[in-house]
């Protein structure tokens, strides 16, 4: 017997009495479901026997799913509050994953107020969308199908619904960006009522319900002074979107095997060829502004990609004994390009050490997306896990060489190495990579040394029909070696604008060539062709061939434009090498002269002292500076403009006292009584400090009022880059009479004695035109024999 006021402890249940009550327990609730269904039956039976009016059952049957209704709620708030209690975190964390980018990230922006404006554009871009279908993705999805189904394929239906996309978030960048373009990412969230029905011989069929998730890009590009403030935007999904529906009419009733994911991956692929990268949507929005570079600009680089190999994958395919293997492949995608490695059967320990070179347009919030999969003939392969990695890490580490887990499965670990192969336009460097493949013996065409832009424009005077006369329906084939791209079709003319861009791997340029065919899509027979030895650009200027190429086999005076530049893939980083797209230099050349037709601008022609000029056709545009357009005083000033362009030789001179130089712009503005000041940038400085370097900024004093302004402090440099603007209230009467000194001073510490002063310059505004700008180099001066520069402008 236990002791009074002690607890009686139980002995623990038996495993076989545990199993039993369960046993019990689902017998119970077999018996009670029978009965509940059997009682239902009986009583509709009773209903009808009795001849009872159907308003009972009916009221009976609203009762049912009422209470049913309530008793489901009342289960699911239970669940969850335990759920809740047994582990809080989890619960609410797999509870919001389906919620908008904006929940999670602090960066991203709600944009509730796009959404509305969304709302109230539907209707409009509804039928902006219907034109599209009808217009573009309906010959492009017969291009895709069969010939005995393309024919007689079409959009019956198209119905976009009233739910419109979402903005789920917004994100902004300001970092890693240049000053004359806005990066934005918009998180599109599409969750529709729409139904859209195709009709193909005779059979209707269709899809409703289309879901689109993805994160689309948006690139104000360039910037500009004037409404709208851009003067273009390009429109890309970064990554291919997650698309679903659910199908309509036939395929629907039937459920054909296949069927869904074939027209999924049709839709897919239809999204990926118009605005998943590198394919874009370009919008001008300035007069002057060239498409084709905001549609096609120049690749980030390249990603060199090897799936070495997979361990600890899942067994698939389990046979006797829970004995198994499995016939794994990696399909992998960045962006628009898609792979697939070979299938090694029996293993899950597979070895493919198989190279891939993916063309890299945007680095930042692009991805490197793997599937590896179970190869099943005859049917669906079964997924044995995924992975993502984001480019922008290999891009700024080089290389990396890692085991990565796989996800959605409980283990599989995939072996990457992916390296990073930067663009140069040096035929130098193609020397030093082509030596460097040979002694790693990268010899074969898995492994490319450059990559071939190529930028298809138009022909000229194509040969008609011998006999009609009629005109062709053109379309080019480009090759080299044995890839082959196509160009669109034009239809029924001798003078086709394609204005396309192909983009070639190239292993070796120095005995590879690009062959051109021009073919008339009626006759299929050829209109001309040509041969570009790929050897002859790396002798052109930067590497670009930009002609007219004649035809031959052809019996007129034929000839293709083709714009043709080679860029050598190097691990090697060169800022030099970046070429930059001066898409404003378009607009406004579009809106005002340039730099060398305005009167009276002026810079320093090499080997002068700061103090000369010479002619408005030796104008050096100065690389990311800021040149002011002059204009007249009765008009207000045009636009600012940034200039990027090769350094000037000029600038390599360190002036007559061997202090160094500074650029200046000076610009007097009448319309708001304003003398306008920018500090460019200075050239060979002293180095001061001990690491044989300085850390200069510049003084501005306008006099005689020593009004002063200063720049920022560049660490480190000999030769810094300012850009900076100053503005100085000044009437036009006074302008003759002021001086302008700048002191190039460096920086020290506040215990340091070392030198401070760099240089002086005196620049006298009497002889100053307020009716235009000048740019120009000024040699900085000892600060005890500073002799005034005066501003002699041309007439």
């Amino acid at each position: 017997m236990p002791p009074p006021g002690t607890a009686q402890v139980k002995p623990p249940v038996s495993e076989a009495k545990r199993k039993a009550v369960h046993e019990d327990t689902l017998i119970f609730n077999a018996v009670k479901s029978y009965f509940k269904y059997a009682g239902v039956v009986l009583s509709v039976w009773g209903f009808g026997y009795f001849s009872f009016s159907p308003s009972w059952l009916l009221l009976g049957l609203v009762v049912y799913i009422w209470k049913e209704k309530n008793k489901k709620a009342q289960k699911l708030q239970i669940a969850i509050a335990q759920e809740t209690a047994r582990g809080e975190k989890e619960t609410i964390l797999a509870r919001v994953e389906d919620l908008p980018s904006w929940v999670f990230f602090p960066d991203v922006e709600r944009a509730e107020w796009l959404n509305k404006m969304i709302d109230q554009l539907w209707p409009y871009i509804g039928d902006y969308v219907k034109d599209l279908l009808h217009k573009s993705i309906e010959p492009a999805i017969k291009k895709s199908l069969p010939a005995a189904i393309a024919t007689s394929f079409r959009f019956s239906q198209i119905d976009l619904g009233d739910i419109p996309p979402r903005i789920g978030g917004v994100k902004v960048y300001t970092e890693n960006v240049r000053r004359d373009e806005i990066y934005m990412d918009l998180e599109i969230i599409y969750s529709s009522d729409s139904e859209i029905t195709v009709v193909a011989k005779g059979i209707n069929a269709g899809i409703k319900e289309l879901q689109i998730h993805g994160t689309m890009r948006v690139i104000f590009k360039p910037l500009i002074s004037r409404i709208p403030l851009f003067g273009g935007l390009s429109v890309f999904f970064i990554n291919n979107p997650t698309v679903d529906f659910n199908l309509t009419s036939l395929a629907n009733a039937f459920d054909l095997p296949g069927l869904s994911d074939m027209l999924k991956t049709i839709v897919q692929e239809q999204i990926a060829n118009i605005m998943v990268l590198p394919n874009r949507i370009p919008i001008s929005m300035a007069k002057g502004l060239d498409l084709n570079k905001l549609r096609y600009p120049q690749p980030q680089g390249v990603l060199r990609i090897n799936i070495i190999e997979a361990k600890e994958l899942k067994k698939a395919d389990i046979g006797l004994g829970g004995k198994g293997k499995s016939d794994p492949y990696v399909k992998f995608s960045v962006g628009a390009q898609k792979f697939s490695t070979k299938v090694i059967d029996n293993t899950v320990e597979p070895v493919w050490n198989e190279f891939y070179e993916a063309i890299i347009d945007v680095a930042n919030g692009q991805l490197l997306t793997l599937d590896v999969f179970d190869k099943d003939p005859g049917n669906k392969d079964d997924p044995l896990g995924s992975l993502a990695v984001d480019i922008s890490q290999v891009y700024s580490e080089g290389v990396m060489d890692e085991w990565l887990p796989l996800e959605d499965v409980k283990k599989g670990l995939v072996h990457l190495n992916l390296c990073w192969l930067h663009l140069a336009n040096d035929p130098l460097e193609l020397d030093r990579v082509v030596q460097k493949m040979e002694s790693e013996k990268k010899t074969d065409d898995r492994f490319s040394s450059c990559i071939l832009l190529i930028n298809l424009d138009s022909a000229r005077d194509l040969p008609r029909g011998k006999k009609s006369l009629n005109e062709p329906s053109p379309h080019c084939f480009l090759s080299v070696g044995t890839e082959t791209k196509e160009s669109w079709i034009k239809y029924n003319t001798v003078e086709p604008r394609w204005e396309q861009n192909f983009r070639f791997l190239i292993h070796n340029p120095n005995y590879q060539n690009l062959d051109v065919d021009v073919k008339d899509k009626t006759t299929g027979k050829s209109l001309g062709v040509c041969t570009l030895k790929l050897r002859e650009i790396l002798g052109a200027t930067n590497m670009v061939v930009d002609r007219k190429f004649p035809l031959k086999q052809s019996n007129s005076n034929a000839y293709i434009n083709m714009r043709c530049s080679l860029r050598v893939l190097t691990t090697t980083d060169n800022p030099e090498w970046r070429e930059e797209k001066d898409l404003i230099e378009d607009v406004a050349e579009a809106v005002t002269p340039t730099v060398s037709e305005q009167e009276g601008t002026s810079v320093d022609n090499e080997g002068t002292s700061g103090q000369g000029s010479v002619s408005s056709s030796n104008v050096e545009r100065v690389e990311k500076t800021e040149v002011i357009r002059s204009a007249p005083s009765s008009q207000p000033l045009e636009s600012t403009v940034r200039q990027r362009k090769n350094t000037s030789p000029a600038e390599d001179g360190k002036g007559a006292h061997g202090l160094g130089r500074i650029q200046l712009t000076l610009q007097y503005m009448a319309q708001k009584n304003k003398l306008i000041i920018i500090v460019h940038k200075c050239s060979n400085l002293q180095a001061l400090d001990s690491n044989n370097l300085s850390d200069p900024y510049v003084r501005v004093y306008l006099m005689p009022e020593k009004v002063k302004r200063k720049t920022a402090v560049v660490k480190d440099n000999l030769n810094p880059v300012y850009d900076d603007t100053f503005e100085f209230p000044v009437s036009p009467s006074e302008v003759s009479g002021k001086l302008v000194e700048l002191a190039v001073k460096n920086q020290v510490g506040v215990f340091s004695s070392g030198q401070k002063m760099m240089g002086v310059t005196s620049i006298d505004l009497a002889n100053m035109n307020i009716n235009k700008a000048l740019t120009k180099w000024f040699d900085l001066q000892p600060e005890d024999s500073v002799v005034r520069v005066s501003l002699e402008t041309e007439v």
